[in-house]
């Protein structure tokens, strides 16, 4: 026993872990047993989902399963999934979210306003706000999974998304004759994976790829003031992103020990068009441009940033009768590039460089530990699940080569080298539960005892908030 601990132990010193691209986008959704135990022990609540391992949810007819919980709002999140089969085909169907909670009300009135606003006309009924909003929110996501001839291919739509689009109305006394506000994101992203093993020792590549539309937006034409439609600020960017990976190589397997290789890699992008405004005589005009424009701090800051995150991994795995281990312990290496310009209207109402212009090269290094356990307090009903994850600081080295212009024309330049060996090492820790209630039901909660990522709050595990107290839980049945 004390070898197989003293191997394990060895094993988790030298492991490095891979990401979880198969997973539900956006961390939208985990089991209460795959939280407990950071992703280590999924759960079929999980797996039904995934495009690599769909086909080990075993059931007759059909698999369901329901889950509440709240987020940091304290806003309830309902999650509800369903699989069946037809014929040879897995149909895989999943939504999270708050459904229509927390939507934008932006009541109004229909009514003559007893003051006439600037450009308003007695007589003639508008459309009174007393308040208007586009706070994102609520959120909902959805997800369908096929899976045929050993693969998985699944779509994904997340969505916090709020718009505003009228005409001829009246708010804080003001007439607009167009008012449109765009906040929130709009995220579809399709996912590829086998859904088994190509040898005898793994191998089951992935890929996914994402494409994150983030808006933040608004545009105004008043009455009464100067003509054309302004731009109060326009921060909208394309977040795409695309991720593959071989999928996991098992190089050790002897006396319950386990031990696999991985590689994973993903590319990330950002991506700028955005509008603004400027007056020519008493009109506003509109022009494009790629970078974001915030009139707060009168500025225009063309920027574009590319990220290549090289993952090799090696997971292990112990266990016996009652007690279970797991680890990952990642080892990314990130690579990004941004490019950000400071720019300025001239006289001539153009874009010109003005101020500094930073292209900026970053290496960051942290490598990243996740624990697991599972131990079955009473077999086949009710096991413990835990887990742990443990971030060291990060290595982060920096070039940036600034240039300075002053209207297009460059007054001086200079290289900066910077080494960084900050952030603090971050931990988390949870406790959590499954219990079965028939070889075809069970229940999974995590419990209070937890902390906060980063090492802010305390474990209680008696207090209010504590080991009897459940943040979230699922009910999984099957037939």
């Amino acid at each position: 026993m004390r070898k197989k601990i003293f191997t394990f132990v060895l094993l988790l010193m030298i492991a490095v872990a891979g990401v979880w691209a198969q997973n539900l986008p956006g961390g939208i959704w985990a089991s209460p047993q795959s939280t407990s135990t950071e992703g280590r022990y999924r759960s079929n609540a999980d797996d039904f989902i995934r495009p690599d391992t769909y086909s080990g949810v075993k059931f007759d007819k059909w698999f369901g399963m329901v889950s509440f919980l709240y987020d940091e709002n304290f806003s309830p999140i309902a999650t509800v999934g369903f699989a069946t089969k037809v014929k040879k085909i897995y149909i895989g169907a999943f939504y999270n979210g708050n459904f229509w909670a927390g939507a934008p009300a932006n009541d109004y009135t229909t009514q003559e306003p007893n003051t006439v606003p600037n450009g308003g006309s007695a007589g003639k009924t508008y459309d009174v706000y007393s308040n208007i909003s586009t706070a994102p929110g609520p959120v909902n996501n959805v997800s369908v999974l096929i899976g045929l001839a050993d693969m998985g291919f699944r779509l994904t739509y997340r969505t916090n998304h709020q718009s505003f689009k009228e005409s001829n109305i009246v708010t804080d006394d003001q007439l607009y004759k167009n008012y449109r506000s765009d906040e929130g994101y709009i995220a579809p992203q399709i996912a590829w994976a086998m859904a088994k093993d190509l040898t005898k020792n793994g191998i089951r590549p992935y890929a996914t790829v994402d494409l994150v539309f983030d808006r933040n937006y608004r545009k105004v034409e008043t009455a009464g003031g100067y003509s054309g439609e302004k731009v109060e600020h326009s921060l909208n960017h394309f977040d795409p992103s695309f991720a593959l990976g071989m999928g996991g190589y098992t190089f050790y397997n002897e006396d319950g020990f386990k031990a696999s290789a991985d590689v994973d890699y993903l590319l990330e992008l950002n991506i700028y068009n955005n509008e603004y405004s400027y007056l020519d005589g008493n009109k506003y005009k509109t022009a494009k441009f790629k970078g974001e424009y915030s009139p707060a701090s009168i500025s225009w800051v063309e920027k574009k940033y590319a990220s290549n995150t090289l993952t090799p991994s090696v997971s292990g795995s112990w266990s016996d009768e009652k007690l279970a281990l797991k680890f990952k312990f990642n080892m990314p290496l990130s690579i990004s590039a941004r490019k950000q310009n400071t720019m300025d209207l001239n006289s001539s109402n153009d874009l010109v460089y003005h101020g500094f212009s930073d292209a900026t090269t970053t290496f960051i290094f942290r490598p990243d530990l996740r624990l697991a356990l599972q131990y079955k307090i009473v077999p086949n009903r009710l096991t413990m699940n835990a887990g742990a994850r443990i971030q060291t600081a990060a290595l982060t080295l920096t070039k940036i080569d600034r240039v300075y212009y002053e209207d297009d024309s460059e007054m001086g330049s200079q290289t900066v080298h910077q080494k960084n060996f900050g952030s603090a090492i971050a931990s988390r820790f949870h406790i959590g539960a499954t219990y079965s209630l028939t070889e075809n039901a069970w229940v999974e909660a995590t419990t209070g005892v937890t902390n906060s990522y980063g090492n802010e709050g305390a474990i209680e595990v008696f207090a209010p908030g504590g080991l009897f107290s459940f943040g979230s839980i699922l009910f999984s049945l099957k037939f």
